[in-house]
């Protein structure tokens, strides 16, 4: 694990082994634990990550305050800090590398939010929005999106909104909904932790993400 800073931005560097470069958001609480182990687990697995820090240092102590946090944060403020770490693994891993965005929840929608508006290969969404799914027509590469049944905003949204525009823009979507499952199923010690769901999202976030190395 390397600080990094790129255009303003801090960012912790996990090196993978493969030129796949994953630029990973993190949630509303902040650049926490849950995070950084998201962040190894992808090194571990071979891929490299640029671990964003939106809120500058700051760890939200609940919800409410994550959403203030969230609150101070402009549209231009989220792109600038992927493509932070996009130019920052582009050029650490060097020519051919794929360069892609992935996040959970808040974080879901703003690595959504990345590859609608930047040079990104690959988007990997957990359950996360994005304020208007029509920005979906600049996507340069496919999404896999992660869904829990019992997810009473996004799933739905998803459905109703992002599909559609998905469609509409010929755009690729790898869609995943889990039964019985609610929002950010995949975050450990949270009531609404699925493990199993969780477990089986990982494997195919892997297997998505293993498309994109020869």
């Amino acid at each position: 694990m390397e600080d990094v800073s790129e255009d303003g931005w801090n960012y912790r560097f996990f090196e993978g082994r493969f030129k796949v470069g994953v630029v990973l958001v993190h949630e509303i609480l902040g650049q926490d634990d849950y995070a950084r182990s998201v962040a190894k687990g992808l090194s571990d697995q071979g891929f490299s990550v640029a671990l964003v820090d939106l809120f500058r240092g700051k760890l939200a102590k609940n919800m409410n305050e994550g959403m203030l946090f969230q609150q101070q944060l402009r549209k231009s403020d989220i792109i600038d800090c992927v493509e932070g770490g996009r130019k920052f693994l582009r050029q650490r891993l060097g020519p051919g590398a794929e360069v892609g965005s992935m996040g959970f929840c808040m974080g879901g929608g703003y690595a959504l939010l990345g590859a609608c508006n930047l040079d990104l290969t690959f988007c990997v969404d957990y359950y996360g929005m994005i304020q208007d799914a029509q920005e979906t027509r600049s996507l340069k590469g496919p999404v896999i999106l992660m869904l829990g049944s019992e997810d009473k905003r996004v799933t739905p949204w998803a459905i109703q909104e992002l599909l559609p525009a998905m469609v509409a823009h010929k755009k690729r979507i790898d869609v995943h909904l889990y039964p019985n499952a609610m929002h950010a199923f995949h975050r450990p010690n949270w009531e609404g932790h699925s493990p199993l769901s969780a477990a089986d999202a990982w494997q195919k976030t892997l297997g998505f993400l293993n498309r994109f190395h020869s």
